[in-house]
């Protein structure tokens, strides 16, 4: 038992603060402003004061490529900060010196909008730094790449024939960068793969996130990202009681009823459209500073109704990737038909990122019960900035990711950090939600921005009766905050600092052996994911 004596954020439906909340055997007994009087003498060992920090649900993400981001954070690296060409190669340079000799080289990062020159960097500037173990640059938005010749060698004829493949540059873009990514992530060795996932929940759990929304599915192998996110969370779960819930992406609906999956998307195969940073993103209206240019839905729409219809009769959750508004539109007509099709009230399916929204139909996406999961740390990368994003769409940046818009329609909002795409920070991404830098009115409150982060994220997966705020009965999952963010300006929100982390009651412990976790995922085979 323990009892939490300060300021209780519940984040409950009216919002309530308490005084005291009572933790016993992992799940919370009591909030009030006063101890029951069986608990007035109790040990000063089970009585936390909180002071000036605060105790409050533990976060979520709702949308992470939850392996590819661990293995760029645990075996490889990102070169996000560098303000040049020549600093991506020195990061390179010092990278490959410091790890030992690897089969094949993903990195992330690349922008032209944050280095002097304002181009991407080539392959000729790669093979300078690697020019003998095949190597990938991942660009800042997750859906464009910069490769060495070595690797570019390597490629099946298939890849060279497809969109978007720039040989001299080693540029690739729409489906040569899917297929592309694809053929790269087989050449990662599965043991760099398994180290990577198992540290990736200790990182974090040290932004106070105790559930992720993982979308995994991108071309290792016979699936084995599926398999070893399934094993791993499964032991995680059983040993901290940390909580992942799987989304496969693919339109085959069979692999994922093969492996009992209760969700199906993400991005990737289930992507109906590229982003803003490959100019793919696709739009009713063509892009601002090409008018030839209205980016690709990558998928018939036919094909798209039928993979909707299929899985939703399955009783499957459908998650898809959708950027323009054209792409949102699709997505839209996709879920309306799969539910006239087989009719389901409480369906949870979702639209992610949803960066623009025509309005017509924010109210069908309302009256449908769809939900949105949005990034909020994009709105504030630096890697994209408003000023490309103004050269691009116009006067259509201010109606982008109108968040309060839509909470205000009565859509379900959750967020996520789209990782690798931006760091799995919640804290950034609830800055961002207070501070929208393209419409202001579009800033949420703080209390919502919370919400998205916490409540929402365990509404999105259907754990809302167990996770998402603290209320009696539900599972004590919370995080000590080093201050009152209902105290705070908007401003200064990226000054919040997670303490501590407790799961089911427990403060959050890391570390775990590869065998170890390996058997506790075999053995934990009933944990949900």
């Amino acid at each position: 038992m323990q009892i939490y004596h300060g300021k209780i954020i519940s984040l409950d439906k009216n919002n309530t603060v308490y005084e005291y909340l009572i933790e016993d055997q992992g799940r919370i007994v009591w909030l009030g402003d006063s101890l029951p009087t069986e608990y007035s003498n109790a040990d000063n060992s089970t009585v936390t004061e909180l002071g000036n920090r605060v105790l409050l649900p533990s976060f979520g993400d709702a949308h992470l490529h939850f392996s590819s981001w661990a293995l760029i954070a645990v075996a490889y690296f990102d070169v996000r900060e560098a303000k040049d060409i020549s600093e991506i190669q020195q990061i390179i340079q010092k990278e490959m010196a410091e790890k030992k000799k690897k089969k094949a080289v993903v990195a992330f990062g690349a922008s032209k909008h944050c280095v002097k020159e304002k181009r991407l960097i080539c392959r000729n500037e790669l093979d300078e730094v690697c020019p003998d173990v095949p190597m990938v640059l991942v660009c800042y938005d997750g859906h464009s790449a910069v490769f060495n010749t070595k690797m570019m060698e390597k490629f099946p004829d298939k890849i060279k024939n497809l969109r978007g493949f720039e040989a001299d540059k080693g540029h690739l873009f729409n489906e040569a960068y899917l297929e592309g990514m694809d053929f790269a992530s087989s050449l990662v060795p599965p043991l760099d793969l398994v180290n990577s996932i198992i540290k990736g929940f200790d990182l974090l759990a040290e932004k106070g996130i105790s559930m992720i929304h993982a979308t995994e599915g991108i071309g290792f192998p016979n699936d084995l990202d599926i398999t070893l996110v399934s094993l791993i969370a499964r032991a995680v779960t059983k040993k901290t009681r940390f909580q992942t819930r799987l989304f496969f992406q693919t339109m085959e609906v069979e692999k994922v009823l093969k492996r009992k999956l209760p969700r199906i998307g993400g991005c990737f195969a289930t992507a109906l459209d590229g982003c803003f940073g490959a100019c793919d993103a696709a739009l009713h209206e063509p892009y601002s500073n090409d008018p030839e240019n209205t980016g690709i839905l990558f998928q018939e729409e036919d094909e798209v109704l039928e993979f909707a219809k299929k899985a939703n009769r399955e009783g499957l959750q459908i998650e898809m990737h959708a950027i323009g508004d054209a792409a949102v539109s699709r997505a839209v007509k996709a879920i309306e038909a799969a539910l006239l099709d087989y009719p389901r009230k409480d369906h949870r399916h979702t639209i992610i990122h949803a960066c623009l929204i025509p309005e017509k139909d924010v109210k069908k996406i309302a009256d449908l019960g769809i939900g949105i999961t949005l990034q909020p740390a994009f709105l504030i990368s630096p890697l994209e900035p408003l000023s490309y994003l103004e050269e691009i769409l116009g006067p259509r940046v201010k109606k982008g990711s109108p968040i309060k818009s839509l909470i205000d329609a009565g859509i379900h909002v959750s967020g996520g950090s789209d990782a690798p795409v931006t760091y799995p920070d919640p804290i950034e991404g609830i800055y961002g939600a207070c501070n929208h830098p393209y419409d202001p009115d579009q800033s949420v409150s703080i209390v919502d921005a919370l919400k998205m982060y916490t409540c929402e994220v365990a509404r999105a997966s259907f754990d809302e009766k167990e996770r998402g705020s603290l209320e009696k009965g539900k599972i004590a999952d919370m995080v000590i905050l080093n201050q009152d963010p209902l105290n705070m300006k908007p401003a200064d929100l990226r000054s919040l600092k997670v303490e501590k982390l407790f799961l089911s009651g427990r403060q959050y412990q890391s570390g775990m052996g590869i065998m170890g976790m390996l058997w506790n995922g075999l053995t934990g085979r009933k944990e949900k994911i």
